[in-house]
């Protein structure tokens, strides 16, 4: 029981390091343009919104 309680842990502490220092998945370069497109007109509604 021991054992496998050890094994757990070193297994647990070997992913999250990976998961810690690793690159997340996906390009982080790409730009979105359809959420540009969509925070643009969201800010140019509100803009008309708080000037009424």
């Amino acid at each position: 029981m021991i054992t496998f309680l050890i094994t757990m842990a070193v297994i647990v502490t070997f992913a999250a390091m990976v998961a810690h220092y690793s690159a997340p998945a996906g390009s982080s370069n790409i730009t979105d343009r359809d959420m540009q497109r969509m925070h643009a007109d969201l800010s140019a509604m509100h803009g008309r919104t708080t000037n009424i």
